[in-house]
This record gives C-alpha cells, structure tokens and sequence, in this order.
C-alpha cells in the first residue's frame, strides 16, 4: 500500500466512484485516530488502539497503510503541510524588535501543532525508529536554521556562535521547557522567548 493519500476516483459519468471516496473516509479516520491519540498522550498507539478509535475494523488499518509506521507517516506529512507558513523569514529589513516578535509568535505556533508527534517521538518506539519521521525532523532542522539566517542575516553577519544560541533558544526543546516541565502558558513562554531572543541580538 501506498503511504501517501489518494485521490478518489472518477468513474465514467465525471463522478468520484463511492467506494473510492469511502476509502479516502477511511483512511482520514484512521490518521485522525492516531493523531487523536497522540494529542491525549495516551500509550497505545497499537493498530487495535488505532482501529477502534476509528470505528473501523484492524484489517482495515493495514487495507490502508502498510504498517504503523505508514500512518505515523501520514500524519508527519499533514504536519508538515500545516507548519509550512510558519516558516516563512521575517523581511531582515523590518525593525529588529518587531522581528523577533514575529519569529517567536512563529515558532510558538508551529510547536503548538507539532508538540503531539514530537512528545510521542520521544515515548513511543514506533516513532523513534520511523526513518520518515527522522527525515521529517531533519529537514523541519535545517528550515528552521534557514529561517534564522535570513531573519537576522544582518545581526549574524557570519557569526556561527550567534546563530548557534538563537537556534537553540527558538528550539522546540526550549519551548517545551517552559510550555511542559514549567508549566506556563503559551503568552508566558513567548514573553520569556522574546527575552531571551533581544539579549542574545543586543549584546
């Protein structure tokens, strides 16, 4: 099976065929499932947790994906989607306060979407060992340090060490420290982002 959605059918009269639009219902239902249960923090996350959450059948899981590791897939390629806007760099002709505003309001955004695969990433095995989402995470790094280099391209000017804290600093692992082990709300962590972020460009 194909881990990648399919479009339905149109059968000969230019109409999409039911069978089709019904296994796209159901292959949206089963990434939602899992998505569902990745945002509850639940355990779980077996073909059967899956499937029941879903109201369809297990054989109906692997009719649709090849494995657990497909739908995890699935549900990586929607993130990927959502978060692209947010990646976007602030014009470095912008003043620099209002930069690092947008940068971190960004970037708060972005996590509060991907916090459910990213926190799973790190309990569930069938995350940790998924070469897609390891590629996944590899190319979210490596728009992310882009981001920054062309938002502060004038502040950075080359300075590896500066780009280095800032990329640190706009971390999802930053963020998650405030948001999960700190236990502040998101206007608290942006505030404390923020703050750090105009230290680390004024010095």
């Amino acid at each position: 099976m194909n881990s990648s959605p399919a479009a339905p059918e149109l059968n000969e009269s230019g109409r999409i065929d039911g069978r089709a639009a019904r296994g796209v219902r159901t292959r949206t239902a089963i990434a939602d499932a899992l998505y569902a249960i990745l945002r509850e923090g639940l355990d779980d996350t077996s073909a059967r947790a899956i499937a029941e959450r879903a109201g369809v059948s297990t054989r109906s899981v692997f009719q649709h994906f090849d494995d657990i590791e497909a739908v995890h897939a699935e549900v990586a390629a929607r993130q990927e989607l959502a978060i692209r806007p947010f990646l976007e760099p602030v014009d470095p002709s912008v003043p620099l306060g209002e930069r690092i505003d947008r940068l971190v309001a960004a970037r708060d955004e972005m996590y509060a979407i991907i916090a459910p695969l990213r926190r799973a990433a790190n309990k569930h095995r069938s995350t940790r060992t998924s070469s897609f989402i390891r590629a996944n995470l590899t190319r979210l790094h490596r728009a992310q340090r882009d981001q920054i280099a062309a938002t502060f391209s004038g502040e950075i000017a080359g300075d590896d060490r500066l780009a280095l804290r800032i990329d640190v600093c706009l971390s999802f692992e930053t963020w998650e420290q405030f948001i999960f082990q700190h236990g502040l709300t998101r206007a608290d962590a942006r505030g404390h982002l923020t703050g750090l972020m105009q230290t680390l460009l004024s010095s």
